[in-house]
């Protein structure tokens, strides 16, 4: 066998053969990955999403908790019926009820309040007005062990293709007797919302689906004709109970269930992950996330098609076997010619290049013939010293240039820190100033719309603060503030709030997720660190010390208020309380 037989068979065997073995090794591999992936990335979604459900449900049982303290609606259930008709506090609840269930137009159906015995004596919902809900469950746990509730996703009796949720709280006098249920109907098309909106990017094709307690399909976001049916048929008293509750589909009893009795043994055993085909897609096989919610006894799970997720396996199957036709040309083009031209010098012309490329740059070829291979290696000779010569030069300047980028880097790190603090700080007090103040009331507007909680504004200024300017002098002036903002400062030591000089006496605290209640907190602990202080103001016809007035405000940002109002809120606020005498702090009750 000749020697450029020889060449080709060797190249294809050294060639081909590892790339059949690692083409076979990387298709296990990349299923496998594949598949991890899939899954890692459906459990991900499923996880986040079951979150997000609790977070919904966790905001709401807060808020009626806290609505359901409001004293206008405990005022208004102590009286007795027939004192109640009519009277100021019937006109106060009222009020109270439609300004809440315009928090959330959109999704807020009605805001009720019910007696001890279930009777529905006020709703903005006119029509439900007098309804029994006492059998209701958002009734009944309320009154046994005094806490917020959230029912069950059910079909709306009245209202068609909606589908509702309702939280309940008791409604307690001063003395923490219950007089009643605070109750709220929200429209639950929000949950299958959070369930269905960002199914693409747990990957392509997925699905989500939401289960309750009795594996009822609440949300599917591929086949909403699924919606009030169960993956496994239920027993038939259980049937007729959830028909009645409006929690299951009126359909047939053979057309309620799915039979999915895999997946109903991967949640009775706690399972977090199956493989398993589904009715509602086509019966393709699908990877299944499975993830479980915190406040209800609900399942979120998140799917993918197998076939969908080990889809890049059968292309590269492809592109492997091109690839192997490819390589296997020329591999027999490269070992053909390379065959007529092997000499004993380019073998030997090689290793001198090889040993070059690994580093040993002082090697250099030993052949004086005149052919090309002579010119070829003279060539070389020539390169490797140029190059030699280069890398050496190359390097002293990369090391020179590297220390001078370090020092420059030092310099403007140094520069943008001083200006950070010029740009932020207020020269005298060494708190944020207005412009710093501005800049963070808008991100914290906007972060704290979408998540939707609560953005808090205290808004102060020094009784009386010319005349003690009058009196002990600009100097002294300007010492006065400078420890009020200290110990404004000391207080206010959350990482997201914020004190800042407004101008001035005037001062601000930024309070991001913070409440009215909790603002009032902030703002008594100043004004009485303040008082501890104990700064003299001989003029003051207030206290012979320094004192503060304090407007506050607080409110949930939305896209359609302006931070602007927020400010202005606060300011009536601060108004009040100078008008009321000063040394005090009034709060904002206007909707801002």
């Amino acid at each position: 066998m000749g020697i450029r037989t020889k060449l080709i068979a060797s190249f294809l065997i050294v060639a081909l053969i590892p790339l059949l073995l690692l083409t076979f090794i990387n298709k296990q591999t990349t299923e496998k990955a594949l598949t991890d992936n899939a899954r890692q990335a459906l459990s991900a979604a499923a996880k986040e999403t079951a979150n997000r459900i609790d977070a919904f449900i966790d905001e709401n049982l807060d808020s009626v908790r806290v609505e359901a303290i409001l004293p206008g609606l405990a005022r208004y259930l102590s009286l007795t019926p027939k004192q109640r008709d009519d009277s100021p506090e019937m006109q106060l609840a009222t009020e109270t009820l439609i300004r809440l269930s315009r928090k959330d137009m959109l999704n807020v159906l009605s805001y009720a309040l019910l007696d001890l015995n279930g009777k529905n004596v006020l709703d903005t919902y006119t029509p439900n007005i007098g309804k029994d809900e006492s059998v209701e469950d958002y009734f009944k746990q309320p009154l046994q062990n005094g806490l917020s509730f959230v029912s069950a996703m059910k079909q709306s009796p009245t209202i068609p293709d909606i589908v509702t949720v309702f939280f309940s709280s008791p409604v307690r006098n001063a003395k923490g007797d219950i007089l009643g249920v605070l109750r709220v109907s929200y429209n639950a098309t929000v949950v299958q919302q959070l369930v269905t909106r960002e199914t693409e990017r747990a990957g392509a094709k997925s699905f989500a689906i939401l289960l309750d307690e009795n594996n009822i399909y609440l949300a599917h976001s591929t086949a909403p004709q699924l919606l009030f049916k169960s993956i496994v048929p239920l027993p038939l008293d259980i049937v007729t109970q959830l028909q009645k509750a409006e929690r299951l589909s009126n359909s047939p009893v053979k057309e309620l269930a799915t039979n999915e009795f895999k997946l109903k043994q991967a949640l009775d055993n706690k399972q977090s992950y199956l493989i398993s085909s589904l009715s509602g897609t086509g019966n393709q096989v699908n990877l299944i996330a499975i993830a479980r919610l915190k406040y209800k006894p609900w399942s979120v799970l998140f799917a993918q098609p197998i076939s969908i997720a080990l889809a890049p396996v059968k292309k590269q199957i492809h592109d492997a076997m091109f690839l192997f036709a490819i390589i296997a040309s020329v591999v027999t083009i490269i070992a053909f010619t390379i065959g007529q031209l092997l000499t004993k010098s380019i073998i030997y012309l090689t290793n001198i290049v090889y040993q070059f490329t690994i580093g040993n740059l002082e090697i250099r070829a030993k052949i004086n013939s005149k052919d090309e291979i002579g010119q070829l290696a003279r060539s070389f000779n020539n390169m490797a010293h140029e190059l030699q010569t280069s890398l050496e030069t190359l390097e002293q300047r990369v090391q020179e240039r590297t220390a001078e980028l370090v020092i420059a880097k030092e310099k403007a790190e140094d520069a943008n820190q001083k200006l950070e603090k010029l740009v932020n700080l207020d020269g005298l007090t060494q708190v944020a100033n207005r412009h710093c103040f501005d800049g963070r009331l808008q991100a914290e507007w906007k972060r704290l719309a979408r998540e939707q909680q609560p953005l808090s504004l205290i808004l102060f200024d020094v009784d009386k603060f010319k005349l003690y300017n009058d009196y002990y002098g600009h100097l002294g002036g300007d010492d006065c503030l400078v420890r009020i903002a200290q110990t404004v400062q000391k207080i206010v030591n959350r990482p997201a709030d914020l004190a800042a000089r407004y101008g001035g006496e005037e001062f601000a605290v930024l309070l991001p997720n913070t409440d009215l209640a909790g603002a009032i907190k902030v703002a008594q602990s100043i004004q009485q660190a303040i008082k501890d202080q104990a700064i003299p103001h001989a003029k003051s016809d207030v206290k012979d010390i320094v004192t503060l007035s304090l407007g506050i405000t607080s409110v949930i940002p939305t896209c359609d208020i302006k931070p602007d109002t927020l400010i202005a809120s606060a300011d009536k606020a601060l108004y009040n309380a100078k008008n009321k005498g000063r040394d005090r702090y009034c709060c904002s009750l206007e909707d801002v």
